[in-house]
């Protein structure tokens, strides 16, 4: 069960700033705060990406939700998580706010690919995903948000890398629907 006020405090950081203005933000913050080994563990780290998605828009339709118009969508394609390939398929809905902005939430079930000393092809994980976005004036939709990804597998490489990972992450989408996620870990 995700927390609301976590995943709240995500999106409202996530919806007011992009992810490299939030580093240099968390950047100044700490140069100057006074440092105590609370507030360094209260401070989010982001690193590297550890997760790259690379997907594609399968379908699309037009939705009315509550007298609000939306969108909902199918996806499908590949990427990495924590050095772990995987095939993806998924879906969203999008709901429009009377701002230009659009609220997304969504899932999809990632089958690990990999094949190497600790083979997981063929487990499974799943995503549950947050985010808030917009199109710009070249029909380039961007969003941030927030993932939350859990497996089933009680042994192995997604057990142990990736069951209840949280990531924050930036999305676009091109004009003919080729999708690119990078997220990065929040821990």
């Amino acid at each position: 069960m995700i927390n609301p006020l976590i995943l709240g405090s995500i999106l409202s950081i996530l919806s007011v700033t992009t992810l490299p203005a939030l580093a240099q933000s968390i950047d100044n913050v700490n140069k100057t705060s006074t440092t105590t080994s609370e507030n360094k563990s209260a401070t989010p780290v982001l690193g590297n990406p550890v997760f790259i998605e690379h997907d594609k828009i399968t379908s699309q339709k037009q939705v009315n939700i509550n007298g609000t118009k939306g969108l909902s969508v199918t996806f499908s394609g590949n990427g990495t998580v924590k050095g772990i390939s995987f095939t993806d398929i998924g879906s969203a809905l999008i709901t429009y706010r009377p701002n230009g902005f659009g609220d997304l939430k969504g899932q999809a079930v990632i089958t690990a690919t990999s094949a190497n000393s600790n083979d997981t092809s063929g487990q499974n994980a799943t995503y549950t995903f947050y985010a808030t976005g917009r199109q710009d004036a070249t029909g380039i939709v961007k969003s941030n948000g927030a993932t939350f990804i859990h497996t089933n597998s009680t042994s192995g490489k997604l057990a142990s890398s990736i069951d209840n990972l949280v990531i924050v992450f930036r999305n676009q989408v091109d004009k003919v629907g080729n999708d690119t996620t990078i997220g990065w870990e929040l821990k």
